[in-house]
């Protein structure tokens, strides 16, 4: 099955990826057996072979092999709804500049207890990858060294940090070191740069698209107390810089690779910030605050920063987190647990993909009829409803699904998926008519 990828502004449309199979019943000539491939959406590129067919008639009806309006019974998708989700790659880049000690002892710390902890909990399972951007070594010496179980090096006493500092970073099948020196400013650069440039231990020769998958969703986490100044990005520290900065780079990494990061319609990224920004919403307990919604209503850019000795608030990085649909967060507390766990939770969010299943080819000589189509959800195996046909995506309800003919998709409306989507043992089962006098 090929299914259609959409993205909101935070989470990602919800849906399913399903294993099935198409069956052509004998009365329009087409075999008892047929397959189809699943794709897109799962862990890595998958594919299921259906089994036998049922064959027989696919509609109630009077008429005999006429089934619903007139139409022969020609095919049927049998489609069982997993919630299996597609693979996220997430893109780490953190500032190695003077000042940023303390922030990447804190990410060693996290990225373990309160992100991949909760990525590998995930079920169904999450296939991520973690790309490291950053020079690799001691947090003393503002480098960075991920230990296990997300990278190779052992941390035995569980502390969240290396127990020592091999020669070069050692990658695991979720993570994959791509060390390279980021300056208090360039952070944005050096994620278009860095792209095709090889590590410092050539372990990504052609650089760090070498380890994204295509199929993938891909996050990017910024960790920086400092603005953007680099090639022609200046944020300036200032609201119109922060936005002229994320539509630029936008627009950059959109033309650096479509398959990977998508198109202005369908961006196939997030951009996350953890920066010096001011607090959003604090209070007694959380005097650093919650993370900030990409709303530019309730959460504009903000010059403001979190502590007097702040260096930079960096909106560039908080426009491009409100562009694309990202969070952002203080680095001033130092505890950024609130972040990481959001953000796997977007992650879990983003790997999902939108209830849409593509329409098969008819048997030969037959044209389907697609004013015939009929949806029916079931669970456990009793029928819960079926799914009326409506004209247009603004015409849906929490009972709808409709055909979109550019993508030659059906598609169950976002309420109706998100029914199908909550249900484990959720069963989706489309079948069509052929239209009538084609031989």
């Amino acid at each position: 099955m090929a299914f259609m990828r959409a993205a909101t502004s935070l989470g990602l449309a919800l849906g399913l990826v399903v294993l099935g199979s198409t069956v052509l019943a004998p009365g329009c000539g087409g075999s008892e057996n047929g397959t189809t491939s699943a794709s897109g959406g799962g862990n890595g590129a998958g594919s299921s072979v259906g089994g036998a067919g049922t064959g027989g008639n696919l509609f109630s009806g009077a008429g005999g092999d006429n089934g619903t309006g007139g139409a022969n019974n020609c095919a049927q998708t049998d489609e069982e709804a997993t919630l299996t989700n597609r693979p996220v790659d997430i893109i780490i880049v953190i500032d190695n500049s003077g000042s940023m000690s303390a922030e990447i002892q804190e990410v060693e710390e996290q990225i373990n207890a309160n992100f991949a902890t909760i990525l590998n909990g995930a079920n169904p399972p999450i296939d991520y990858r973690v790309i490291m951007v950053s020079a690799y070594g001691s947090y003393n010496d503002r480098r960075i060294c991920v230990a296990a179980p997300l990278g190779g090096i052992p941390d035995n006493d569980m502390d969240g940090h290396c127990d020592s500092i091999p020669s070069q970073p050692v990658n695991t099948a979720n993570f994959f070191h791509h060390s390279s020196t980021i300056s208090s400013h360039n952070a944005l650069c050096k994620l278009l740069s860095d792209y095709n440039t090889a590590d410092q231990f050539n372990l990504q020769p052609t650089g760090y698209n070498e380890v994204l998958r295509d199929d993938s969703f891909k996050f990017f986490l910024v960790i920086t107390d400092d603005g953007v100044s680099c090639d022609s990005f200046n944020d300036g520290n200032s609201v119109a810089g922060g936005d002229t900065v994320a539509t630029a780079w936008d627009t950059a990494v959109l033309a650096l690779s479509a398959q990977h990061f998508g198109t202005a319609m369908a961006r196939n990224y997030a951009f996350w910030s953890i920066i010096a920004q001011e607090p959003y919403m604090t209070s007694g307990m959380k005097p650093y605050g919650e993370p900030s919604p990409p709303d530019a209503m309730l959460a504009p850019i903000t010059t403001g920063e979190c502590t007097p000795s702040a260096v930079d608030p960096g909106t560039g990085y908080q426009g491009l987190s409100i562009l694309s649909g990202g969070y952002r967060y203080p680095t001033c507390g130092l505890d950024y647990t609130d972040i990481f766990v959001k953000m796997a939770e977007g992650v879990i969010a983003g790997a999902q993909v939108p209830c849409a299943f593509e329409i098969p080819e008819p048997p030969p000589g037959e044209t389907l009829d697609l004013a015939t189509v009929q949806v029916k959800y079931s669970s456990g195996g009793a029928e819960v409803a079926t799914f009326s046909q409506v004209g247009s995506p603004a015409e849906c309800d929490a009972n709808s699904f409709y055909i979109d003919s550019m993508a030659n998709e059906i598609v169950l409306c976002p309420d109706a998926c998100a029914i199908v989507q909550a249900d484990e043992e959720a069963k989706i089962n489309i079948a069509y008519g052929c239209e009538l006098g084609v031989q």
